[in-house]
């Protein structure tokens, strides 16, 4: 929720954990698309395989840490092979990590050297949990952060260990088909977590966890779910006086203050004339705030012509407020061919009504927002699947009131 794709910075609690390389992989493997099949020729990077990932002898365990750094920065996942051959190299780097920090830890090593190395292995785990999602490499990993919570209870490393874990889970719940008894265990870890680590907890996280209880009551079909979270968290927030909680409250607070409430938006047009949006009461809409330079406003496009031509017909529309200027925005209208309404920011401002993006706190571009058929907010960050699903969800219901009116 709350353009997020700022908020949460997942990439660089990775880096504080993992060497570059292998942040490269695991980004790589995530971003995997489902639909991706295509094979091609095995790559003499696979063939070399079985030498690269050797495990050396007669070597320190310093040497071999050293050694599996090296071996993983001077042999990147080439971007050539097809996904099932990345997602083998990946399995196979991950497995390197897992057997030659074991090597390295037999036999035990002196600190701050064996401390290095469990936080290495974590990177092997955690990445085979990612990419084989079995009991047993799942287990393996909630049984190792359990060691690292021992061995260093109170290391920044391990917390943040644990809030990738959380983060890994959240994500894997959002793919597949949740049960409510999984939204409660991880809900449980959030709050344990968030308890426990006020410092090193990322403020994003936060509003990252009520974007993915949105999505979690929409699943569930658990009307309220967000709505309890919110007030838990808040609670827990208001409760504590450290900085750290409260900006996170200030974050949620500016993300949430909104849902429910009508929306208003008037303004004017870049034809001059004036709009407002309670004319189209009665319709779903999504209120896309963007600018005409900013490229993942344009890579968003394609994907929002398909949403608007699924669902036009069925009484959904698109209202674009634009937070440039109007030649630009005409520009960039004509040479992408976007059949929806553009509001234009400066010339509502220029000509004396309130500004909208000042109104709703808009920093990021794009923030999107979606509107019931009520005219009140539902969504404020509906991007993605997000979008897709809270549109399925408004149109469903809809089908439904109406079979229930016929009967």
């Amino acid at each position: 929720m709350y353009h997020l794709l700022i908020r949460f910075k997942i990439l660089e609690l990775l880096a504080i954990i993992f060497c570059n390389a292998f942040l490269v992989v695991s980004v790589a493997y995530g971003q995997l698309s489902e639909q991706q099949s295509e094979k091609t020729k095995p790559t003499k990077q696979i063939e070399q395989t079985a030498d690269i990932y050797r495990i050396p002898t007669n070597k320190t365990p310093q040497e071999l840490l050293d050694y599996a750094k090296k071996t993983l920065q001077k042999n990147p996942i080439s971007p050539n092979l097809s996904q099932q051959e990345m997602l083998d190299e990946f399995i196979r780097q991950a497995k390197f990590i897992i057997e030659i920090t074991d090597t390295a830890l037999n036999p035990k090593p002196a600190e701050p050297l064996r401390s290095q190395i469990f936080l290495f292995k974590f990177q092997g785990l955690f990445g085979l949990a990612k990419a084989e999602n079995n009991s047993d490499n799942v287990q393996k990993l909630e049984s190792y952060l359990d060691e690292l919570d021992t061995l260093m209870p109170k290391s920044r490393e391990t917390k943040k260990a644990r809030l990738l874990n959380l983060q890994r889970q959240i994500d894997l719940f959002i793919r597949e088909n949740p049960t409510e008894n999984e939204f409660q265990r991880i809900t449980k870890i959030f709050f344990s977590l968030l308890r426990r680590e006020p410092i090193d907890f990322p403020n994003g996280l936060a509003l990252n966890f009520i974007e993915w209880t949105e999505i979690a009551e929409m699943k569930l079909k658990k009307e309220g779910l967000t709505e309890s979270i919110v007030k838990e968290l808040t609670a827990i927030l208001q409760s504590e006086s450290a900085p750290a909680y409260q900006e996170m409250l200030k974050q949620v607070y500016s993300a949430t203050k909104s849902l429910g409430l009508e929306f208003t938006l008037r303004g004017f047009l870049l034809d001059g004339k004036q709009f407002d949006i309670k004319t189209l009461r009665g319709k779903v809409i999504l209120v896309d705030f963007f600018a005409s330079w900013c490229v993942p406003c344009i890579e968003e496009l394609p994907r929002l012509k398909e949403i608007y031509a699924q669902y036009h017909d069925q009484g959904f529309e698109i209202i674009g407020v634009g937070g440039d200027k109007p030649e630009d925005l005409k520009k960039m209208i004509s040479e992408h061919n976007i059949p929806w309404t553009v509001v234009s920011e400066k010339l509502t401002v220029s000509k004396k009504l309130p500004s909208i993006e000042r109104q709703y706190g808009i920093k990021a571009y794009p923030t999107m927002f979606l509107i019931n058929r009520e005219g009140k907010l539902v969504n404020s960050n509906a991007r993605g699947q997000r979008l897709e699903a809270a549109l399925k969800r408004q149109f469903m219901e809809n089908s439904e009131h109406v079979k229930q009116q016929k009967n």
